[in-house]
C-alpha cells in the first residue's frame, strides 16, 4: 500500500508546473481572479444554453431523451480525449529511472491507471453534475433524484475510461506507425479538427435555431420526436445510466452495468498482469535506437540556416507541427462557418453590421491559439538552448527568424479568411481587405508578445530531448491575452455596427492595431541581446 501511495504522489507530482514563476502576491491573485471569472463566465453561458434545451426537451416529451443523448456526449468526449492521456500516462512518459527501482509491474500500472481515473473523474463531474442538477430542478425531481445522483456521478466514467485503458493498446501501436509520418499525420489531424468544427457548427446552428424558434413543433416534428426516441434506446451505456438516475428498472440495470464494468476490469487485469510491464520495457529500449540515415551537408546562408533549423525544430515533431500548422489551416473554414450562423441567425434580427464584428472576434480567435505556439519559442529548445547562445549569430537575428516562422502562415491564414468571406457574400471586398489590414497588424503585435512572454520567463520543462507534451504558463498567458483582445475587439466592433456605424469599426481596429503592434514589437527588441545573454537553462 505504501509503494501505491507514493508512486501515485509521483505521478501527480510529475505533471505539476516544474517552475514556480516568481512574482508579486497581487500579481498571482489577480491572475487567478481573472481565470476564475473567466472559468465562471464560460460556464455560466453554457448552463444558460443548456437550461434552454432542457426547458425545450421537456416542452417536447423529450426529457428522459436529454440526459441519454447528453451522456452519451460526455462519454464521447472522455473516452476520446482521455486516449490521448493515458497512451501518453501508460506508455510515453519517461519510467526508466522508476523502473530500476525493485518495483512490481502492476502496481506502477494501478498507480497509472489510479492517477488517470481521478482526472478523468473531475473533468466528467465538471461536465456532468451542473447539467444534471439544472433537470433535476427544471422537471422538479424529488429529493431520491439527488440522492442517486452522487453515486452515479461516481460510476459515470468507470466505463469509458476502463475502454480507453484497453483502446491505448492498438492506439500506442498506430501512433508508433505514424511517428514519423509527419505529413500524413498533419493531414490527419488537419481533417479531424475541420470534421469536428463542422460538426459543432451544424450543431450550434441547430440549437440556436431552436432557442431563437418561437414555434418548437415547426423544428422538432412529431416524427422528428419519435425519431430521437427510438435511436435512444440503442444508446445502452447512457440509457443504463438514465435508468439507475431516475430509478426506473433500477435492479436490472444496475446488474447489466456492474456485469460490464467486471468484464472490462478482468480485460484490463489481464492484460496488466500479462502485457503492460513487457511493452513499457521495449518502448524505453527501442526509444535508444540509432537513427541512421545519409545526410548531405549543403551550404546556405546564416538565414536560411536558422530558417531551416527551426523548420527541422517544428517538424520532428507531430505535436509541433499541429500547433504550429493546424489552427492556421483551419481558421478560413471556422470563420467562415460561424459567419454562416450569423447570417442566417443574427443578421434577420440584429442586421448585417454585425458580421464584420463576427469576423474580427472570430479570427482573433481562432489566431491567437496559433500564434500562442510562438509562447514557446525559448522553451521549445529545451537541452539545445545553448547551441543558441554559442553559434555564430546575434540573438537579435535568431528571434527575428522565429517571429518570421509564425509570420509566414498567420497572414496567408488572415488573407485568405476575409478573402472566403469576400467570395461567400458575407462582406464587400473593401471591408475584406480593411479587415485583414487591421487583423494583421494585431496578430503581429500578439506574436511578438508571445516571443516577448518566453523570453522573459522560459520554462525549460525538459532539458533531455523530450518535446513538450502540454501547454505551459507561457502559452496559457498568450491565449488569455489573446482571447482577451478577441473579445474587447469582437463584441466592440459589432456594438459600434449597430450603435454608430460600420466604417467607425475601423477606426477603432487600427486606433488599437497600429500601436500595439508598434509597442510589442519595441518591447521585444528593446535590450534584447542583454535579455537573452541573461537566461540561463
Amino acid at each position: 500500500m505504501t509503494q501505491f501511495l507514493t508512486l501515485l504522489k509521483l505521478e501527480f507530482l510529475n505533471r505539476a508546473p516544474k517552475n514556480r514563476v516568481k512574482g508579486h502576491l497581487f500579481s498571482k491573485i489577480l491572475k487567478y481572479l481573472i481565470i476564475v471569472l473567466g472559468i465562471c463566465a464560460v460556464g455560466g453561458a453554457l448552463l444558460f444554453v443548456f437550461n434552454s434545451l432542457i426547458s425545450i426537451c421537456v416542452k417536447a416529451d423529450l426529457a428522459q431523451e436529454f440526459i441519454v443523448y447528453y451522456s452519451c456526449l460526455v462519454q464521447i468526449v472522455q473516452l476520446f480525449f482521455g486516449l490521448s492521456l493515458t497512451t501518453k500516462t501508460l506508455f510515453y512518459n519517461s519510467d526508466s529511472d522508476l523502473l530500476k527501482l525493485p518495483l512490481n509491474g502492476k502496481m506502477i500500472f494501478l498507480a497509472k491507471i489510479t492517477y488517470l481515473f481521478i482526472y478523468e473523474f473531475i473533468f466528467t463531474t465538471f461536465l456532468t453534475l451542473p447539467v444534471f442538477i439544472l433537470y433535476g430542478i427544471q422537471t422538479m425531481q424529488g429529493a431520491m433524484f439527488y440522492i442517486m445522483l452522487l453515486p452515479n456521478i461516481i460510476f459515470f466514467p468507470i466505463i469509458p475510461f476502463l475502454i480507453g485503458v484497453l483502446l491505448s493498446v492498438p492506439a500506442m501501436y498506430v501512433v508508433g506507425y505514424l511517428k514519423n509520418k509527419f505529413v500524413v499525420m498533419l493531414f490527419l489531424y488537419i481533417i479531424f479538427v475541420a470534421l469536428g468544427f463542422t460538426i459543432y457548427t451544424y450543431g450550434l446552428k441547430f440549437i440556436m435555431e431552436i432557442l431563437n424558434s418561437s414555434d418548437i413543433s415547426s423544428i422538432l416534428q412529431t416524427q422528428v420526436i419519435l425519431d430521437i426516441k427510438f435511436i435512444s434506446n440503442f444508446l445502452y451505456v447512457p440509457l443504463l445510466f438514465k435508468n439507475s438516475l431516475l430509478l426506473y428498472r433500477f435492479w436490472p440495470s444496475a446488474i447489466v452495468n456492474l456485469t460490464v464494468v467486471v468484464v472490462l476490469f478482468v480485460l484490463v487485469f489481464i492484460f496488466a498482469n500479462k502485457s503492460y510491464l513487457k511493452i513499457l520495457l521495449r518502448n524505453i529500449e527501442s526509444g535508444g535506437s540509432i537513427y541512421r540515415n545519409k545526410s548531405v551537408i549543403k551550404e546556405r546562408s546564416v538565414t536560411k540556416a536558422l530558417f531551416f533549423r527551426e523548420f527541422l525544430s517544428i517538424f520532428r515533431s507531430v505535436n509541433y507541427s499541429f500547433q504550429y500548422f493546424t489552427i492556421v489551416i483551419t481558421t478560413p473554414l471556422m470563420v467562415f462557418f460561424s459567419s454562416q450562423i450569423a447570417s442566417n441567425i443574427g443578421v434577420g434580427q440584429v442586421g448585417a453590421g454585425i458580421l464584420p464584428g463576427i469576423a474580427v472576434l472570430v479570427l482573433l480567435m481562432f489566431l491567437s491559439m496559433g500564434t500562442s505556439f510562438a509562447a514557446t519559442s525559448i522553451t521549445r529548445e529545451g537541452g539545445n538552448f545553448f547551441h543558441t547562445k554559442i553559434i555564430p549569430v546575434s540573438f537579435t537575428k535568431q528571434i527575428i527568424v522565429k517571429f518570421f516562422m509564425y509570420v509566414i502562415v498567420s497572414i496567408p491564414s488572415v488573407i485568405v479568411s476575409c478573402l472566403v468571406l469576400a467570395f461567400a457574400g458575407f462582406i464587400s471586398y473593401l471591408n475584406a481587405m480593411l479587415i485583414a489590414f487591421a487583423v494583421i497588424m494585431i496578430v503581429l503585435g500578439s506574436i511578438a508578445n508571445s516571443i516577448l512572454i518566453d523570453l522573459k520567463r522560459p520554462q525549460f520543462m525538459f532539458l533531455d530531448g523530450k518535446e513538450i507534451t502540454s501547454t505551459n504558463g507561457n502559452v496559457n498567458a498568450s491565449i488569455s491575452i489573446g482571447f482577451l483582445i478577441a473579445v474587447l475587439m469582437g463584441i466592440g466592433a459589432i456594438v459600434i455596427s449597430l450603435f454608430v456605424s460600420v466604417p467607425a469599426i475601423y477606426i477603432v481596429l487600427f486606433g488599437f492595431g497600429v500601436p500595439y503592434m508598434s509597442i510589442e514589437l519595441f518591447m521585444l527588441f528593446y535590450k534584447l541581446e542583454k535579455r537573452y545573454r541573461s537566461i540561463e537553462a
